[in-house]
């Protein structure tokens, strides 16, 4: 499952929901960045911070991933918010062995 997001003037995200990560590119005019991160660190409980909707690490204290609110629309938006809080929370029982 992907999401992808732009903006004008900083360029473009895009989200890619793998089994176990969520890899995220990230293109502004001058350069390109790639991450992944590791679903069972991820607090699934999101944190709305003016116009972008954070998850944060469950040890780290920053948000990891940030969202624009519906963009590109607010369906596939929260499709892909529900799908990503749904695999996060699996990912994290799994790892601690809660069935």
């Amino acid at each position: 499952m992907k999401l992808k997001q732009s903006n004008l003037l900083k360029g473009s995200q895009e989200f890619e929901l793998l089994d176990d990560a969520i890899q995220v590119r990230t293109k502004t005019p001058f350069k390109e960045k790639r991450t992944s991160v590791m679903l069972a660190t991820l607090n699934p409980d999101p944190v709305v911070n003016g116009s972008r909707l954070e998850f944060y690490g469950r040890v780290k204290c920053s948000p990891v991933l940030s969202f624009h609110i519906d963009k590109p629309d607010p369906e596939s938006f929260n499709a892909f918010v529900e799908a990503l809080k749904e695999r996060a929370v699996k990912e994290f029982n799994a790892f601690a062995g809660i069935d």
